[in-house]
């Protein structure tokens, strides 16, 4: 057995079953909600994702925040303590500042503590159930016998190739969090042009196109998944996320299994970090397959 303990964040959206059975531990990112201090969650110890996505519904204004040096060392030095090493798969750096942290300031201090421990972080450049798959391969990895530095690599050379289809159910989220223009935002609730969203090459979330209505967004994204899966001995799986919307991820897995069969497809549920970002309604799907080359630019306003 590694000699080493995965760690990720709450942006990987999985669940307490997956995190169990796969050996995954996470640190938690932060929620403000009416200027009181919540963890951002994926157990429902201190709210549901039901009571969370209901807020949104209500028009209650919620922000997100890093990871604190203070969780990464209350969670990390058990571990250490016990003589194993850590990997932290880190949501994207650039939608989040939690792997620069880890990377600094954390690390310093477990180090000094800790010297002859292993501390390494890993920017998956991903975020929600994109990192959950890039988490899934990581695990098999380590139960193979790879070390904690081929672990590392591992993941540095996977992470171009998870490819992210998503839509919302409002744009108004996204304006809100700086993801599209006032004006774009105005045209889509309007005349309810829904966005493609990919993840791009650096980490960003890009709008890559327009589709009219809520079934055509679900089956362009559908659509994405068969355009760019290779089956692969590590992604022997697709990942469909979904915000409040049990439906839609129902529609897209039936899709799935009828275009793909005995492939196992899984729907996990989308968390309050991401969920914040795009609002009850989120549906996405990833896979794993063609390398993503996508970058900022190359989309649509």
């Amino acid at each position: 057995m590694a000699n080493y303990q995965i760690f990720t964040d709450t942006c990987c959206d999985l669940t307490p079953e997956m995190r169990k059975e796969w050996g995954i531990e996470y640190y938690r990112m932060g929620l403000i909600k009416d200027g009181q201090a919540l963890s951002a969650t994926l157990d429902g110890d201190d709210y549901t994702l039901e009571e969370f996505y209901g807020w949104l519904k209500n028009g209650v204004k919620m922000t997100t925040t890093a990871i604190t040096v203070e969780e990464f060392v209350t969670k990390s030095k058990p571990v250490l303590a016990a003589g194993k090493d850590i990997i932290y798969i880190a949501c994207s750096s650039a939608l989040s500042t939690s792997i620069n942290i880890f990377n600094t300031l954390a690390k310093e201090q477990l180090s000094e503590e800790f010297p002859d421990r292993k501390i390494i972080g890993v920017d998956s450049l991903t975020a929600s159930a994109t990192m959950g798959l890039l988490l899934y391969a990581a695990a098999k990895k380590r139960d193979e016998g790879l070390s904690i530095e081929e672990l590392a690599a591992f993941v540095e050379e996977k992470k171009f190739f998870v490819n992210q289809w998503a839509t919302v159910d409002t744009l108004t989220y996204l304006k809100a969090a700086g993801r599209v223009k006032a004006g774009a935002a105005f045209f889509g609730n309007i005349f309810g042009v829904k966005p493609i969203i990919i993840s791009d090459r650096k980490g960003n979330n890009l709008s890559i196109e327009k589709a009219k209505g809520t079934k055509a967004s679900y089956n362009r994204i559908v659509q994405g998944v068969l355009d760019t899966y290779i089956p692969d001995e590590c992604f022997d799986v697709i990942f469909i996320g979904e915000g409040d919307n049990k439906e839609g991820a129902e529609y897209c897995k039936r899709m799935l299994e009828e275009k793909l069969p005995g492939v196992r497809i899984i729907i996990t549920s989308i968390g309050p970090i991401v969920g914040n970002t795009c609002g009850p309604g989120i549906l996405a799907t990833f896979n794993f397959g063609k390398e993503v080359t996508r970058y900022d630019g190359d989309g649509i306003q």
